[in-house]
């Protein structure tokens, strides 16, 4: 009777250690896609603050070049 109630406790340990990875398993991958549209978000606002800082950069060019040909 003792080794049937061992088994049995056994058993049970087993399968709370099962689901309790698979729990982790499920808070993991939430966590991943948490950081996976942190990422996707950083990334767009840095696009656009590199063709802001293209447009900003082409335009003093532009008005570099007309001061230099107003000197001449």
């Amino acid at each position: 009777m003792l080794s049937r109630l061992s088994s049995v406790m056994s058993l049970a340990g087993t399968g709370a250690a099962v689901a309790g990875s698979a729990a982790a398993q499920g808070a993991g991958a939430v966590a991943f896609q948490a950081q996976i549209a942190e990422l996707a978000r950083v990334s767009a606002e840095a696009t656009a603050r590199s063709m802001q800082l293209r447009t900003v950069s082409t335009q003093l060019q532009t008005i570099k070049k007309v001061a230099d040909e107003r000197v001449q």
